[in-house]
This record gives C-alpha cells, sequence and structure tokens, in this order.
C-alpha cells in the first residue's frame, strides 16, 4: 500500500490523475472511491470496532430488527424498501453497522479529512488522511436485489439508493464488510484483495486552515456537504469565527 503526503488542493489533484493513469492491478479499473478521515485510522465499520454484549452477528440482526420495529413513523418517510435501505438509513443516523462511507467525489473526502473533530487535532493524529481505493468491476456487489446484506460473501462495495439528500450531496458510497471480516476484526487496508489497490493520503496540520479555504472557493463547505440547518450553522461557525 502506497503512502503520500499533499499539501494543496494541486497536489492532491495531481496525485490522483497520476496514480489512476498509472494503474495496473491487473483487473479493468472501474471506479475510484475515497475516504476522509480527521486521523489516521484503520478502516474498520463501526460495528466492528465495538464490543457487543453477546455474539457480534446476533447482535447485529437484533439491533437491525429493533431498527425498524421501534418506531416506524421515523423511518417510513425515508421510503426504505429493503435491508440495503435501511442499514444505509441507519448508517446515517448513527447506528453501528457494517457499512464504511465513502464518495466519489475526491474534493468531499478531502473536506471531512480537513474537518477537524472537536478539540483539534491530537498529538497521536497530527494529520488529516484520504483514503482512495481503486475499485475494479468485480469489487462491488452486482446481485443486490437477491442478496442480503449481512450474507455478502466477501467484502465489497456498493451504491445505495439516495434515500437522503446528504447521501447525493456527499456523492455517498459504501463499503459492506463480511461476516467473517467483522468476527475476525480484518480491517480493510489488511485484506489482501484491497491492499495493493488502496493509497494513503496524509494532510499535515499546519496545511489545514489553507485547504479549507481553497474548498470553500471551490464550493465544498459544511453547507454544501449537510444540506440542512446543521451544515448551514457550522458553515457559518466557520466563516466568522476562528
Amino acid at each position: 500500500m502506497k503512502e503520500v503526503t499533499v499539501e494543496t488542493i494541486g497536489d492532491y489533484l495531481s496525485f490522483i490523475k497520476q496514480h489512476k493513469s498509472g494503474f495496473q492491478p491487473g483487473s479493468e479499473l472501474q471506479d475510484v472511491v475515497f475516504r476522509g478521515q480527521a486521523g489516521d485510522f484503520p478502516l474498520m465499520p463501526k460495528l466492528g470496532r465495538l464490543h457487543a454484549k453477546k455474539n457480534i452477528l446476533e447482535a447485529e440482526k437484533q439491533m437491525l430488527h429493533e431498527f425498524k420495529r421501534s418506531n416506524p413513523l421515523l423511518i417510513q418517510p425515508h421510503g426504505a424498501l429493503d435491508d440495503w435501505d435501511y442499514l444505509t438509513l441507519g448508517q446515517h443516523f448513527g447506528l453501528p453497522t457494517r457499512l464504511l462511507d465513502w464518495s466519489d467525489n475526491a474534493l468531499t473526502a478531502l473536506w471531512f479529512a480537513v474537518t477537524s473533530r472537536p478539540g483539534g487535532y491530537s498529538q497521536e493524529h497530527p494529520a488529516g488522511i484520504v483514503w482512495m481505493l481503486m475499485a475494479a468491476e468485480d469489487d462491488f456487489v452486482k446481485n443486490m436485489n437477491e442478496i442480503h446484506p449481512f450474507e455478502v460473501p466477501e467484502t465489497k462495495i456498493f451504491r445505495p439508493r439516495l434515500i437522503k439528500q446528504r447521501i447525493n450531496n456527499q456523492s455517498g458510497i459504501f463499503s459492506i464488510h463480511s461476516s467473517n471480516d467483522i468476527v475476525d476484526k480484518r480491517l480493510l487496508n489488511d485484506n489482501s484483495r484491497y491492499q495493493k489497490k488502496l493509497v494513503k493520503m496524509k494532510i499535515p496540520a499546519e496545511k489545514i486552515p489553507d485547504l479549507l479555504n481553497d474548498l470553500n472557493t471551490l464550493g465544498v463547505n459544511a453547507f454544501s456537504i449537510f444540506p440542512e440547518l446543521e451544515g448551514l450553522c457550522s458553515y457559518l461557525q466557520w466563516r466568522f469565527f476562528e
């Protein structure tokens, strides 16, 4: 797995272009997806990072059942049709799922990488991170109508239905991690299928203020990423306060 440091948007986009043109993993490149993180964290969904009170897969099944059962009035307006949709919706609202967020949009991922957590960047995680995954055609789930998300035999990528405007604004896409990878806590960046297809781009903390300004100039900010009052308020705070 390759690691590079980028300090400007120009460097960032130039590296992506060069890496795409020289990428030959042995199968045809289908798409490039990105994940921005405000720290150098491993690629593991929230479900796999938590300690279940019982068998983790049984806990997952019961949790999804309760999510659908507890208050249907909260879910019905979103038009969920199947468990792929329910997991997408749960992921959106913070439910521990086997999904990991990615984006088709490189600038969206960069925004997430340079948007610090409350309290700022710690010494342990001094840099923002963008993961770039060069996905081949067979890395995508092809038969979503025929398979339940809990039965995906290998960790794959899938495009959700746009049941939330935020998914559309963020060019959202997910990796869905197999049951074996969840139980064994196998990181995506340690998965032999993806190791050679991943690149980690590090953004030094001192470059983050300039990058946020440049992204805003390009129309990428909290309000474009989160097209709701929450995003507007976050954007206005960034705009008018240190």
